[in-house]
């Protein structure tokens, strides 16, 4: 399946969304998403991937997991010549909201809801693939590595984010989500950072066909200002969000001070500057 020329949405009709996934958001998560996470973390991860790679010029680009889109929109901004662009992602809170948030670009840009494991893609259909903080929430990684594969072209690039510690930020959270919440809370709140081993990440790229694979290590820190507030909006942007709203505000604020307690060596004026490394790998199809 190829898609047009012009920004669409290809999302519930004519795509699989039968695949069970405990990572589905509402409407109102995606927005606080987009509005919280990506300016405070995704966007600087993105733009700090962008400049440690090379672009190919003219070329076709899909982002897997895209979320709200931020790395195609920052491809309008960076990549070379008049290229193709497609976000993808299982989400279709996630789509929409990156689909109204794409500024006007020269580029064709796509929109598709689907399972990253089947892609509605032709074979050797991109020049280069992203997966943004994606790969540790793929239930089936191996054939979601093999799709990715299937839809490069020869000489392709996958360039692939995962972060390679647990962030004292979320460590917190789930540390309290645990006390307050439920264990399942507790977990997905560092989900994120569960798949996380470089050698593994590796051998599991070399073993579902890529080759030259390489990693390095970038450096964010993540701003949570101001302190009270952006907390409260980084959990209500969670997966855990729904089981979080249902025990009350009084939980909530709980959580919060429980967290910020023990956050105070990040502390800079109303805000906690908090440090999260991450693996950046790139590998090709031969």
């Amino acid at each position: 399946m190829r898609y047009g020329n012009h920004t669409q949405v290809a999302t519930f009709n004519g795509v699989n969304m039968s695949v069970d996934n405990s990572f589905q958001l509402s409407t109102a998560a995606a927005e606080s998403y987009e509005n919280q996470k990506v300016p405070a973390i995704f966007a600087p991860l993105a733009k700090a991937t962008l400049e440690a790679i090379a672009l190919p010029e003219n070329g076709a680009i899909i982002d897997l997991a895209c979320g709200t889109g931020i790395i195609p929109r920052l491809l309008t901004e960076h990549l070379p010549g008049k290229g193709r662009i497609v976000g993808s992602d299982l989400n279709p809170a996630m789509i929409e909201v990156a689909r109204r948030t794409m500024p006007e670009t020269g580029h064709s840009v796509d929109w598709i809801a689907s399972d990253v494991a089947d892609l509605p893609c032709e074979d050797g259909e991109f020049d280069m693939a992203f997966v943004q903080q994606g790969l540790q929430f793929f239930p089936e990684r191996p054939a979601a590595l093999a799709e990715i594969n299937r839809v490069l072209a020869p000489g392709g690039k996958l360039v692939l984010t995962v972060w390679s510690s647990i962030s004292p930020f979320f460590q917190a959270v789930s540390d309290s989500l645990k006390q307050r919440v439920s264990e399942t809370a507790a977990k997905q709140a560092v989900g994120p950072f569960s798949f996380r081993d470089g050698d593994v990440i590796s051998s599991l790229l070399g073993d579902t066909g890529f080759t030259d694979i390489a990693v390095t290590q970038l450096l964010i820190h993540r701003p949570i200002s101001p302190v009270r507030s952006a907390t409260r909006a980084e959990m209500l942007a969670s997966v855990y969000e729904k089981e979080l709203r249902a025990k009350g505000d009084a939980v909530i604020e709980a959580v919060i001070d429980d967290a910020i307690g023990v956050l105070e060596e990040y502390r800079d004026g109303d805000c906690l500057m908090i440090p999260q490394e991450t693996h950046l790998f790139q590998a090709v199809k031969p």
